[in-house]
């Protein structure tokens, strides 16, 4: 079974904002520092919410654009956190989970595209609603303050 030997996973939103030719540049970065996780930065977001989520992210966990649909992960951070993640927090759910794993994050600045066609995540009042659920997550979530390490400044 091929998956067996799979040892990094890539998401990347379907809008065609965040660019594929960017995947290899993050698993770079993500070997070379030895990461568990790699988060594509976008310097403009879509949303007020996503600036909001951004800013309360740097504070708790030192990471930028947690929302970004750009990211690599290390398989066995997935294998930890698979089972409490849900579909409706755009992963970032992933990240704050690592939290408790002693994972090592990073941000890697990308450049986007203008978005293509409308927001594929759902109209602007469920998409903003999403992201509003991910906030209170973060400003609720128990952090372990031994766990992060984030290298990103």
């Amino acid at each position: 079974k091929f998956y067996k030997n799979i040892k990094y996973l890539a998401t990347l939103d379907a809008d065609e904002e965040l660019p594929a030719k960017s995947i290899p540049k993050l698993l770079y970065k993500l070997k070379k520092d030895n990461l568990d996780i790699v988060i594509g930065y976008r310097k403009k977001m879509n949303r007020y919410s996503e600036i909001v989520l951004n800013f309360l992210y740097k504070l708790r966990f030192n990471i930028n654009d947690p929302a970004c649909g750009l990211k690599i992960y290390k398989i066995g951070v997935l294998k930890k956190t698979i089972g409490k993640i849900s579909t409706n927090m755009f992963l970032v759910d992933i990240l704050t989970l690592s939290n408790n794993y002693n994972c090592s994050l990073d941000n890697f600045k990308i450049n986007v595209k203008k978005r293509t066609g409308s927001p594929r995540v759902g109209n602007f009042f469920r998409s903003n609603l999403k992201i509003i659920r991910i906030i209170v997550h973060t400003l609720f979530f128990k952090r372990n303050s031994s766990a992060v390490h984030s290298k990103f400044t």
